[in-house]
C-alpha cells in the first residue's frame, strides 16, 4: 500500500469512525430521553397530577405518550450541544500539533545540548528515519515519570509530528529494539494514523462529558442534608438533582463504554500494519519482537501510570492500561499475536530481566553514534550537482511515504558522513540560523563577503561568528546532504520565539535576493523552510480542489519549471513537458508548455500555494507527471531532485533523499 493509498484509507476510516461516533451520540439521546422522561413523570407525581402541557389530566405519570416532541427536542439539543462543544473544545486543545499532546501527558522535549548518552541515542535513531522517509524531524519527548516501556506519535500532520518514549524505553531497550519501537511510530507518521487518533480522542472526550457532569453534580451534593420537617419542596428538589446527576453519570458512561468499544475495533488492526511496516524498515524483526518480548517481561510491562494519558491509550505502541470487559476496550491486539505475526518461529518465552539494567554498560555503537569522539570523519566524495545519474520515475512516486531498508541504510550513511559540528549546529536552537545561511553561502569569495555581511547586519554579529565558523565545514558538505541536513535543523528552527523567526526569515529573504536572482537551491531552501514552518505552526488539512481543471494552469507552471531544470535546449524541454503532460490523460490537451516569464520561481511558488490544498489523488498524478518531466532522458541531476523533493513536501508528500537504491537505477 502506498502513502497515497494509505492517505485515502485513513480518510475512509476517519468517515467510518464519524458515522460510528454520531451512532453513540444517537444512543446517549435515546438513553437521555427515557430518563428524561421518567424523570418528568416523577416529577408531575410530586405534585399529584401530571399534565401533558395542554391542559388534560393523567391519572398517572405513566398514562402519559411515550413519544413527547418538546422533551425529545430539548434533551436532543442539550445533548448535541453538550458532546458537540466538549469535542470542538478538546479538538482545539491539540490542533497546535504534537507538541500539546505530548506536554498534556507530562512529556519532556529533549534539549540535545543537555541529552544524556540514552537520550542521544534516541535522538541519533529518529534523525536516521527522518532522513530516510523524507519527513521533517520531529520533536522528541520522553514521559520521565513512566518507567513500562511504551512510545508514541503525535500530531495532524507530518509537519508537526512528535515522537514520544517512556524513561522505561530509554532505559531497557538496546539499539535494535529502540529502531524497532520507532520504526512502528514513523509508520503510524506517514500512515495518517496521527489525524485519526487526535480526532477520536476528541470525539470520545466529548461523550464522557456527560458522564462527568453527572458525577460533578453528584460530587457537589456531598455535604447536602435534606432536613426533617422542612420545606418538602426543598427535600424532593434535592432527590431530583441528585437523580438527574445519577442519570447522566449513567448515560455519559455508556456512551462512554461504546465510544471506547469503537476506539478499540479503530485500533487493533493499526498495530498490525505498523509492527509490519517496522521490520519493512529496519530489514530486523527482532528488533521489534525484542520490544515486545521485553514488554511481556518486565513486571511493569507497557503500562502508564498518569491518568492524564488514558484519554490517548490508542496513541501507544502497546497496552498502556488495563483492558476491562474481557478485552473489549483493548486498543492493541495481545503480545503474543504481534509477536508471532512478525516472527512466526517464535517459541513462546517472553524475555527474562536481570535485576539490574545499566545502558551505561552498552557499547558505544549501541548508544546511536557513529564514531567515538575525537575520530575524524571520512570526507564523502563530492557530487556534481549537476551530474546525472539512472532514474525511474514511477518509482520515485511508489516511493513517497515508504519505509524501507534501502532508504534507511542511505540515511545512516548520509549521517555517518555529515561532520559532527554541522549536525551538532542543526541541533541546536542557537546555531541552526547559522547553519541555514551557511547552506546558502556562495563559493565566490566576493559574494561570500556579502552576504555574510548581510548575516551581520540583518541579524545579529554573534550569528554571523558562527556563520564564519561553519563555513569551512560546510565547503566540504556533499550537495545531496544538503537537504538531509536542512531537514533535521527544522526541529531548531521550530523553537525560535517571534521575534528571532521574523529576523531569521527576513535575513533568510535576503540572502536569496542578494545577488538579485533566484538559483534552484535558493527556491528550494526557502520554499521548503517557509511552508514547513507555516505547517508547523497551523497544520493544515483543508481540501479546496477536487477537480483537476480547477488547477490545471498551476499544474502547467510545475511540469513548465521541471523541463526547464538542466541544461536541456528548447528541443529536450519539449519533450520534456511533453512526457510529463502525457501522465494526465484528463486536461492534457489544456497543458501547455509556458514561457520562462510565465513560468519562473516566483510564478512556482503561487502554483505550490494553490496544490497544496488539492486533493490526494490531484498530487500524486502531479508528482507522477512531474518526475516523467524530469525522468524523460532516464536521468536525473542532483539539483533535479532537490526541487521535485520541494515540491513534495511543500504537497505534504514526504519523500525519501535522492541518491537511495530505491527510485534510481
Amino acid at each position: 500500500m502506498d502513502f497515497f493509498e494509505a492517505q485515502a484509507r485513513a480518510k475512509k476510516r476517519t468517515s467510518r469512525l464519524v458515522v460510528l461516533f454520531v451512532v453513540a451520540v444517537l444512543g446517549t439521546m435515546a438513553a437521555g430521553y427515557v430518563a428524561a422522561w421518567i424523570a418528568v413523570g416523577q416529577v408531575q407525581n410530586s405534585r399529584a397530577q401530571a399534565y401533558d402541557g395542554y391542559g388534560q389530566v393523567y391519572a398517572s405519570a405513566l398514562d402519559r405518550p411515550l413519544f413527547d416532541p418538546k422533551l425529545l427536542l430539548t434533551v436532543g439539543l442539550g445533548t448535541l450541544l453538550v458532546v458537540g462543544l466538549s469535542s470542538w473544545f478538546k479538538w482545539l486543545s491539540f490542533r497546535t500539533g504534537g507538541a500539546a499532546v505530548a506536554e498534556s501527558v507530562g512529556g519532556r522535549r529533549i534539549d540535545p545540548g543537555q541529552a544524556t548518552p540514552a537520550e542521544r541515542r534516541l535522538l541519533n535513531v529518529v534523525e536516521e528515519m527522518s532522513i530516510a522517509s523524507g519527513v521533517p524531524m520531529p520533536a522528541v519527548y520522553v514521559l520521565d515519570q513512566e518507567v513500562g516501556i511504551n512510545a508514541f506519535a503525535a500530531g495532524l500532520t507530518t509537519n508537526d509530528a512528535v515522537v514520544a518514549v517512556t524513561r522505561g524505553t530509554l532505559e531497557k531497550l538496546n539499539r535494535d529494539e529502540l529502531q524497532g519501537v520507532i520504526g512502528h511510530e514513523f509508520s503510524h507518521i506517514l500512515n495518517g494514523d496521527m489525524g485519526l487518533n487526535v480526532k477520536l480522542t476528541a470525539l470520545l472526550f466529548g461523550i464522557l462529558v456527560i458522564g462527568l457532569m453527572g458525577r460533578g453534580v453528584l460530587w457537589s451534593m456531598r455535604g447536602m442534608r435534606v432536613r426533617s420537617g422542612g420545606n418538602r419542596n426543598s427535600g424532593g428538589a434535592v432527590i431530583a438533582i441528585f437523580g438527574i446527576g445519577i442519570a447522566m453519570m449513567i448515560i455519559g458512561y455508556i456512551g462512554y463504554f461504546f465510544g471506547r468499544l469503537i476506539q478499540a475495533a479503530v485500533s487493533r488492526q493499526r498495530e498490525f500494519l505498523a509492527d509490519a511496516s517496522a521490520v519493512q524498515f529496519t530489514r530486523n524483526p527482532e528488533g521489534i519482537s525484542g520490544a515486545l518480548s521485553k514488554i511481556g517481561g518486565f513486571a511493569l510491562g507497557s503500562g502508564i501510570n498518569s491518568n492524564k494519558a488514558t484519554a490517548i491509550g490508542h496513541f501507544f505502541f502497546a497496552q498502556g492500561f488495563r483492558s476491562n470487559f474481557g478485552g473489549l476496550w483493548a486498543t492493541h491486539p495481545p503480545l503474543d499475536e504481534r509477536i508471532r505475526a512478525i516472527n512466526p518461529r517464535w517459541d513462546g518465552r517472553f524475555f527474562d530481566p536481570p535485576e539490574v539494567v545499566d545502558v551505561t554498560k552498552e557499547s558505544f555503537q549501541t548508544k546511536g553514534f557513529a564514531q567515538a569522539p575525537g575520530t575524524s570523519y571520512a570526507v564523502p566524495p563530492i557530487i556534481d550537482p549537476l551530474r546525472r545519474i539512472a532514474f525511474m520515475p514511477a518509482a520515485a512516486v511508489a516511493d513517497v511515504g515508504q519505509l524501507t531498508d534501502n532508504y534507511y541504510r542511505h540515511a545512516q550513511d548520509l549521517l555517518a558522513n555529515i561532520p559532527a559540528t554541522l549536525r551538532e549546529a542543526a541541533r541546536q536552537v542557537a546555531t541552526a540560523p547559522a547553519l541555514t545561511y551557511g547552506l546558502l553561502i556562495s563559493g565566490d569569495a566576493k559574494e561570500s563577503a556579502t552576504q555574510q555581511d548581510i548575516v551581520k547586519t540583518a541579524d545579529s554579529v554573534a550569528t554571523a561568528e558562527q556563520l564564519a565558523g561553519l563555513l569551512p565545514i560546510l565547503r566540504l558538505l556533499d550537495p545531496s546532504a544538503r537537504l538531509p541536513l536542512l531537514l533535521l535543523a527544522t526541529l531548531a528552527l521550530r523553537q525560535l520565539d517571534h521575534a528571532a523567526m521574523e529576523r531569521f526569515l527576513g535575513t533568510l529573504d535576503e540572502l536569496v535576493y542578494a545577488d538579485a536572482k533566484v538559483s534552484t537551491f535558493e527556491f528550494v531552501l526557502q520554499k521548503l523552510l517557509t511552508r514547513h514552518l507555516e505547517l508547523a505552526r497551523t497544520p493544515d488539512q483543508r481540501v479546496d480542489y477536487v477537480s483537476f481543471n480547477a488547477v490545471s494552469h498551476e499544474i502547467a507552471v510545475v511540469l513548465s519549471v521541471m523541463a526547464r531544470i538542466g541544461d536541456a535546449n528548447p528541443q529536450a524541454e519539449g519533450i520534456a513537458f511533453a512526457t510529463g503532460a502525457a501522465q494526465l490523460k484528463l486536461i492534457e490537451s489544456s497543458l501547455v508548455l509556458l514561457s520562462p516569464e510565465a513560468a519562473d520561481f516566483e510564478a512556482l511558488d503561487h502554483a505550490l500555494e494553490k496544490l497544496a490544498v488539492s486533493s490526494f489523488p490531484i498530487r500524486k498524478r502531479l508528482l507522477n507527471a512531474a518526475a516523467h518531466v524530469i525522468g524523460s532522458d532516464g536521468t536525473i541531476t542532483v539539483e533535479e531532485g532537490e526541487l521535485y523533493r520541494a515540491i513534495a513536501v511543500t504537497l505534504d508528500c514526504p519523500l525519501p533523499p535522492l541518491g537511495a537504491k530505491a527510485g534510481t537505477a
